[in-house]
């Protein structure tokens, strides 16, 4: 009988330990969805203005991945609002979720009207993600 609370911790670590996503806008907004897990794998899906279209997988240094949900506690995201937003029509969203401690995900919208240090957490965390969605060409 003890096999199967095992089972079931390991199936809640499997999946995402966070989500990253962009939304389109009217506009040319890049669109994609990135599920991280704690290996490194990434479940890429390249849905509007983005270089690489449709499904992939993808690969972060599993040190990277820690790093990013290190910065996630740091920036006390289990804190943040649920949404940041004025109404403004047609902005694009991001969008991230981050597994906290007791299993479930949480989900942060951010559109517009966030504070600086829900900014700074954003934009570090795009650039990495846009980056890896090979966003502003390859430079390598």
């Amino acid at each position: 009988t003890q096999a199967r609370p095992a089972t079931a911790t390991a199936k809640k670590e499997a999946g995402p330990v966070l989500t990253f996503e962009r939304t389109p806008c009217f506009g040319i907004c890049p669109g994609y969805l990135m599920q991280v897990y704690t290996d490194g794998r990434v479940a890429y899906e390249g849905r509007r203005a983005v270089p690489i279209m449709g499904k992939k997988n993808l690969k972060l240094p599993a040190a990277a991945v820690a790093d990013m949900l290190r910065q996630a506690n740091e920036a006390h995201f289990d804190q943040f609002q649920d949404r940041y937003s004025r109404n403004t029509s047609d902005l694009p969203s991001t969008i991230i979720a981050v597994r906290q401690p007791n299993g479930q995900l949480k989900t942060v919208v951010v559109e517009e009207g966030e504070p600086d240090n829900v900014r700074m957490f954003v934009t570090h965390l795009a650039k990495q993600f846009d980056a890896l969605a090979q966003l502003g060409g390859v430079d390598k």
